[in-house]
């Protein structure tokens, strides 16, 4: 058993529920490790509890997943899953990466956005996924509306 894995199997519970959330939203592991920020090395140790999640990677994960604050923290407590913990289809929560592509998690959906300035006045393209497609081709679909965008605005 690796030396910081957590008594009482709670990193299985932790892993089940994120591998339960994570294909409701229709991401791969390797995407959920990016929204949150990590590699996928470090995702992986956490799954297996090589590793234990500090604070700002726990929020990072809960973000990504759409979870409430707290609750991998209550997972790996011993605590089950609770429904309270899904952010409901009415909430969000978002981030933003560098470059400017911001997501958020909204019910089963992933929503990218990402604005751009086109002849002085901020262009917002948006687009709900709903169907798991990788990131790249999200901003390659998202990089050919604001093209277009400028086209059309003259930009």
């Amino acid at each position: 058993m690796p030396k910081d894995r957590s008594p009482g199997g709670s990193h299985d519970a932790l892993d089940r529920a994120m591998s339960e959330r994570r294909l409701a939203l229709g991401l791969g592991w390797g995407e959920l490790a990016a929204r949150a920020d990590l590699s996928e090395q470090a995702l992986r140790d956490i799954r297996s509890g090589r590793s234990v999640p500090r604070e700002l990677t726990a929020h990072r994960l809960e973000a990504a997943l759409g979870w409430t604050h707290g609750s991998v923290r209550a997972l790996l407590s011993g605590g089950g899953p609770r429904s309270e913990d899904i952010v409901g289809a009415d909430s969000v929560e978002a981030d933003t990466d560098r470059d400017g592509l911001a997501w958020s998690v909204e019910g089963d959906a992933v929503c990218y956005e990402l604005t751009r300035m086109i002849d002085g006045n901020p262009f917002t393209a948006r687009l709900v996924v709903r169907d798991g497609r990788p990131r790249e081709q999200v901003e390659r679909e998202l990089g050919k509306i604001m093209r277009m965008a400028r086209i059309q605005l003259g930009g």
